[in-house]
């Protein structure tokens, strides 16, 4: 029976040290409940005419190291996120995260980069202590968002061939949330729909790639 809602007994899946056993875990464990809460949110964004599908990390190129984390994505495209602004919800083996997401993979970085300049009031609008920023989806570091930080992320973004923009929230499993069945998902929840008047802007943006 599969359990509805995150625990802290997801995170034993990255005890597991082999790729094809790491693989079982996800398949079994995280998948299921990462299918259950994005389609959630993808009515969510639907309530607010904004496409969204559900893409679920696969890690099919992992065959010697097991995945360090994994993720599900909603994006405007049934086939294929990575290269339009999109979200993502997954896991590392010591925290749950909540990312709106621009990659490395989107061509043209400009057209993003201006609407995040025009619109630093809308973010700077987000509770100040409870958001956070990341330059790399694929690495544990963050910072906290403030007016600096901010600046640079973007300016990086521009500028750093393999820059990214990222920005949301990080649970450590040692945070309590997880005492209480669903907390985490209502917080989730929250966290995009407090984003979604940005995402709004970037998806704008799409039609300029």
């Amino acid at each position: 029976m599969i359990i509805i809602g995150f625990t802290v007994d997801d995170f034993k899946v990255f005890n597991q040290q082999t790729v094809a056993g790491r693989m079982a875990l996800i398949r079994e464990q995280l998948d299921p409940k990462f299918e259950l809460l994005g389609a959630t949110i993808s009515k969510q964004l639907a309530t607010e005419n904004i496409p969204a599908f559900i893409n679920v990390a696969k890690h099919l190129r992992r065959h010697t190291n097991p995945a360090p984390n994994t993720w599900f994505a909603i994006g405007p495209y049934k086939r294929g996120y990575k290269m339009v602004p999109h979200f993502e919800v997954g896991f590392w083996d010591d925290r749950l995260f909540v990312w709106l997401c621009l990659l490395e993979n989107i061509q043209q970085p400009a057209p993003y980069a201006a609407i995040l300049h025009q619109q630093q009031n809308l973010i700077k609008q987000l509770p100040v202590g409870q958001w956070q920023l990341s330059g790399n989806h694929m690495a544990k570091p963050i910072q906290p968002l403030n007016a600096a930080n901010l600046a640079a992320q973007t300016q990086r973004f521009i500028d750093v061939k393999k820059g990214e923009w990222l920005l949301g929230k990080v649970w450590l499993k040692t945070d309590p949330i997880f005492q209480t069945s669903g907390a985490v998902e209502v917080e989730i929840k929250q966290s995009i729909k407090q984003l979604t008047p940005l995402y709004r802007y970037l998806l704008a943006a799409i039609r300029e790639d």
